[in-house]
């Protein structure tokens, strides 16, 4: 069978629930605070939280991230001046709505009935939008599941009937092909395709927008995109398997080759003021483990998770949880965008990473505020590092617990891909202190220096965990369905 035939392509809804630990809540109590309460509308960790209207709630001024930071900021060199996060806080009853299918919440995001997907980049109106229930992006207008082949079905091939991805692999097998890039009728065949996919499964979100999820909600199988936005919150979703029916295939990346997916679950992308808070983040049905190997490397159908480029700039992500995945969060999207230099500016706190492989995150430029975060590994096969120092990076890591799977260095942690510097304080590896840029340090042909150019009490406040404590307390509080939403009375 195909990796993207028809029986993997429609995904079946997954919902978990978590009992909340009576220590966890304790913890938090003694050592929490009133500014991390505050800043996220009192919840900002585990407890048996009263149903509330999410929808309204805003970003504390000068509170626990950059995304509640008043100061200026330049995606692609323009400057603006940013103010805390609101996102729609402002909407009028009629900017309210509560969706429950794909069609309805692009409609709520697009600004008009019909919507696609490009409507709401640009949109400024506040907005309010609540999602409830799953709402699946490989839906049609009449309701009915869509799959790959359902898009492919609409590029015609010269002389060969519709596109299919076994055709494209079959012409590009590197022992039929050699190691040009593709190119020709099936290669533009495929670029029509993913046309034909993002045109039904991606959507843009727009300015002075709040997405928050109602109990469970899920949007599954699409790709969310923040782009030339500014003040969104993202709140209490379940976002999975936002996946590429149609890869690439490059047998120039790196020695053996990579199929490279163009979609993440949620992307920011030259976008500013962003709070992401209480969602999981997952592969959903379509996990790696699940995919074959074609031409003898992982066939993939996902990017990242959270990704943060193109000059994203003061982004707060909060109790989010990221579940079994590769590239988890890429800042920066390439070396030679030096035009993002001063921005990428994101605070990634409170957060569980369960079972990645990499990019927890990996920077380019920004600096980065990482703390009291919980990383698991069950197993050490597919773990490459969690912090990677990319070009002129400087990343702040305080009272973040890991707990690798046995055999694992903790030197591992750490990855240096043109970075120089970073300062690190705190961390715990299975319940023990380690200094892990000095583990890293101690086998680096390029060792980094455990210093930073920023200090994040200089730009907003924020209070630590003792690092024993975090994975108490973020395990049991973080992730979509710990709060009790409603929608609007």
């Amino acid at each position: 069978m195909h990796p993207l035939s028809p029986a993997l392509a429609r995904p079946r809804g997954r919902h978990r629930s978590r009992a909340v630990a009576g220590l966890a809540a304790a913890v938090l109590l003694l050592t929490s605070g009133a500014a991390t309460a505050a800043a996220h509308g009192g919840a900002g960790g585990p407890g048996p939280h009263p149903r509330t209207d999410l929808g309204r709630q805003v970003v504390t001024p000068g509170a626990d991230g950059w995304a509640s930071v008043a100061t200026t900021t330049a995606p692609e060199g323009v400057p603006r001046e940013a103010e805390p996060v609101t996102g729609g806080a402002a909407a009028s009853a009629s900017e309210v709505y509560v969706v429950d299918t794909w069609a309805e919440l692009r409609d709520a995001l697009g600004g008009r009935a019909g919507a696609d997907l490009d409507d709401g980049r640009g949109l400024e109106v506040p907005r309010v939008v609540y999602v409830r229930g799953t709402i699946d992006a490989f839906t049609g207008a009449d309701g009915a599941a869509l799959d790959c082949q359902d898009f492919a079905d609409q590029v015609p091939v010269a002389g060969a009937g519709p596109f299919t991805m076994d055709d494209y692999v079959a012409a590009y097998d590197p022992a039929v092909w050699g190691t040009d890039e593709p190119g020709g009728p099936l290669e533009d065949a495929r670029v029509a395709a993913a046309r034909v996919q993002a045109a039904q499964t991606q959507v843009h979100v727009g300015s002075n927008v709040t997405i928050v999820g109602v109990g469970d909600a899920r949007v599954v199988g699409a790709n969310l995109r923040v782009r030339d936005s500014h003040n969104v919150i993202v709140r209490n979703l379940t976002l999975s398997d936002g996946r590429d029916c149609f890869p690439q295939w490059d047998p120039t990346d790196g020695e053996l080759g990579s199929w490279n997916s163009a979609y993440d679950n949620l992307s920011v992308w030259t976008s500013t003021g962003v709070w992401v808070d209480h969602n999981t983040f997952d592969d959903g049905d379509h996990p790696a483990s699940s995919l074959p190997q074609v031409f003898g490397r992982p066939f993939e159908i996902h990017d990242g998770l959270l990704d943060v480029t193109h000059g994203g700039d003061l982004v707060t992500v909060s109790w989010n949880r990221f579940e079994t995945h590769d590239k988890t969060m890429i800042i920066g999207s390439s070396d030679s965008r030096l035009q993002d230099r001063g921005q990428h500016r994101v605070t990634i706190h409170h957060n569980h990473f369960q079972d990645i492989g990499q990019r927890a995150p990996r920077v380019r430029f920004g600096d980065v505020h990482v703390y009291d975060n919980s990383y698991a590994q069950s197993t050490a096969e597919e773990f490459q590092y969690f912090w990677g120092a990319g070009k002129e990076s400087s990343l702040v890591l305080e009272n973040n617990a890991l707990r690798l799977a046995p055999g694992v260095d903790p030197a591992r942690a750490v990855g240096a891909y043109g970075g120089t510097m970073l300062r690190e304080a705190g961390t715990l590896v299975n319940g023990r202190p380690v200094d892990v840029v000095g583990a890293f340090n101690s086998t680096a042909a390029a060792p980094l220096a455990d210093d930073a150019r920023w200090t994040p009490s200089d730009h907003y406040r924020y209070r630590l965990l003792p690092a024993r404590a975090v994975p108490a307390v973020v395990d049991a509080g973080a992730g979509a369905g710990v709060l009790r939403s409603t929608t609007p009375r």
